[in-house]
């Protein structure tokens, strides 16, 4: 039986000469390490050892590098991250950084930060400063991130970001929204739903831009109410705004995040290494707790705008540690796909719906050998 192909649709890349460029990311931080191509392989080995499955490729995701809105000058961090990115897609590393000539095919796809706030004029400007730096690895760019996450309320509603988003739509680029309901509040998912529709008034189809929602927005997995349960008030208000934001075209859902929106799972959290309580059992305990938002997603959704997808390193924050987070979570929505979805649907979970959300436009994802 040939291998069920993996295309990972949420991964951040960075090499330890450049930790002091992450906005985040300073020496306290469990993730303060290089975090490249060898230690994702290390973190996905398991795989093939219990499965048919194997991880074609994936598209990195900007990793929030410091920047400024301020003038062309706080762009150079997101730019030295495309050349860093770069040096990955062409097989051409420098000492050191964690990566080979051999791992280049890897590296499927591209969503770098953007401006997006600035306006399309600004876009534009900045799309001719990015692509001219990175030459023919521009051909990988399937889309921009700007993290909203973690900025002030209208910012998703200003005139210049619906400006860049129209203008990413015309130019076949996707836009991955990163919005987080736990810690910042449901009214980022409100905002987000007012966004998509001021971004795609007005225009055919084929101009709507893309929108791929990272980690399900960010739900409050931790809310429970006096009894130790889920939160119903807390996932019937998510449910009803991800309802709202599903009836707008061209919207997709990465299946991701869940560890670092729950409860921290113990370091090394594999089989044996929790006494009497196994992995098998955690993880039934974890898919126990978070069935009812993953089938959410689905119903509201559908399985052709869902997409597998690890957000790692930061699935690590308790997910067990590199040893075993991706592997857990992998783990995990494998069950729940084998028990809710047919097999077509199964294979475009895996791999299909990420090349076709990230393939509008100019230039393709390019498809895994």
């Amino acid at each position: 039986m040939s291998a069920i192909a993996i295309i990972d649709a949420h991964v951040h890349l960075y090499p330890r000469a450049e930790l002091q460029s992450l906005a985040w990311c300073d020496e306290g931080n469990p993730l303060h390490s290089q975090h490249s191509v060898d230690e994702y392989l290390d973190a996905t080995q398991g795989l093939s050892k219990i499965s048919n499955q194997e991880v074609r490729g994936f598209i990195f995701i900007e990793t929030d590098r410091k920047s400024s809105l301020d003038s062309e000058a706080g762009w150079e961090g997101p730019l030295r991250e495309l050349d860093w990115i770069k040096r990955i897609a062409d097989g051409t590393p420098r000492p050191g950084e964690g990566h080979g000539p051999e791992h280049a095919p890897l590296c499927l796809g591209i969503v770098p930060w953007a401006p997006i706030p600035s306006g399309s004029e600004a876009m534009s400007r900045y799309v001719h400063v990015a692509s001219s730096r990175v030459g023919s690895s521009w051909r990988l760019v399937k889309g921009f991130r700007y993290l909203v996450q973690d900025k002030p309320p209208g910012t998703m509603l200003s005139n210049g970001f619906i400006a860049s988003l129209k203008w990413m739509g015309r130019s076949g680029y996707a836009f991955d929204l990163g919005i987080d309901v736990r810690s910042g509040g449901l009214w980022q998912l409100r905002e987000a739903r007012e966004m998509v529709e001021n971004a795609h008034q007005g225009l055919p189809e084929k101009e709507k831009v893309v929108i791929v929602i990272d980690h399900m927005c960010k739900p409050d997995l931790r809310s429970r109410d006096l009894n130790g349960n889920p939160d119903a008030d807390a996932f019937h208000d998510w449910r009803l705004e991800m309802s709202r934001l599903a009836a707008c075209a061209n919207v997709y859902v990465k299946i991701s995040g869940g560890f670092s929106e729950m409860d921290t799972l113990p370091n090394g959290s594999e089989q044996g290494s929790l006494g009497s309580y196994t992995r098998d059992q955690l993880l039934q305990d974890i898919r126990n707790w978070v069935e009812r938002w993953l089938k959410e997603t689905l119903i509201i959704f559908g399985p052709r705008r869902l997409m597998w997808a690890s957000d790692w390193p930061v699935c690590n924050i308790g997910g067990g540690g590199n040893e075993v987070s991706w592997m857990n979570w992998w783990l995990l929505i494998r069950a729940f796909v084998a028990d809710n979805m047919t097999g077509k649907d199964q294979s475009d979970f895996w791999s299909g719906n990420a090349l076709k959300a990230y393939s509008r436009g100019g230039s393709q994802v390019v498809e895994p050998a």
